[in-house]
């Protein structure tokens, strides 16, 4: 799924009833995902929601479909904005990367990646991600039970942590495994809230995403650091 907001003048897309006043916020803050779950059920790949009071309202539209959200991120990027409150949240806590970049910044982040990415470099990776699979499943085997979806964030971080990094990320996989849900969670709550205190206000949840998003850079900055100080040490001894 994406979240788009539209220019001026695009049609009105089907809108799910929700509160008379509130309108899906409520769902929305409760159970995000069965709330858009259901929304594509009942009313199509291409939804209109809103959430907020009038005049503080967040409208956005959702778009399901594999086809539309080619659209959306790459045929037609140009027709949408990251200008909506999602976005800016997304950029407060983490910075204008290329999730939440556009227009001339976004395109130099892009080109800055992309050999990361060319088929070569792809077909590479095959190996890494097959070997975080099988060490997955083989810490399963003797499990009574397992959250399949924090095990899933966990695979998938490992997974692009080694590819970027080429190195044994356990720490910062712990690190970023435990600070994350803090940051999600936080972020999704200032977006759908009509009314958000500012973030240099010293309140609970403001200073538990702080702690959490510190971690997490001081986690990463720790791994670039090393990857350089790697490369410096290749360069002395070539």
């Amino acid at each position: 799924m994406t979240v788009a907001r539209t220019r001026p003048g695009s049609s009105t897309a089907p809108t799910p009833t929700g509160h008379p006043l509130l309108g899906s916020a409520l769902d929305l803050r409760r159970d995000p995902l069965g709330t858009f779950v259901r929304a594509q059920r009942e009313y199509g790949d291409v939804v209109r929601m809103t959430a907020g009071p009038p005049g503080l309202r967040t409208v956005m539209y959702c778009v399901f479909s594999p086809e539309g959200a080619q659209q959306v991120l790459a045929t037609q990027a140009t027709n949408f904005r990251k200008d909506n409150v999602f976005y800016e949240e997304i950029r407060q806590t983490g910075g204008n990367g290329l999730l939440t970049s556009q227009d001339d910044v976004y395109l130099r982040q892009r080109r800055l990646i992309q050999p990361l990415f060319t088929k070569k470099r792809v077909d590479g990776y095959a190996a890494t991600i097959t070997g975080e699979a099988e060490a997955t499943a083989e810490r399963w085997r003797n499990r009574p039970e397992v959250d399949v979806v924090r095990e899933m964030d966990r695979l998938a971080l490992r997974t692009v942590a080694r590819v970027l990094f080429g190195a044994d990320v356990e720490t910062a996989v712990d690190v970023i495994n435990s600070n994350f849900p803090v940051i999600s969670a936080y972020i999704t709550g200032r977006a759908y809230s009509p009314l958000r205190l500012p973030r240099t206000w010293p309140t609970p949840s403001n200073r538990r995403a702080e702690e959490a998003t510190r971690a997490v850079y001081e986690v990463c900055d720790r791994i670039i650091a090393a990857r350089r100080e790697e490369r410096r040490e290749k360069r002395r001894y070539r």
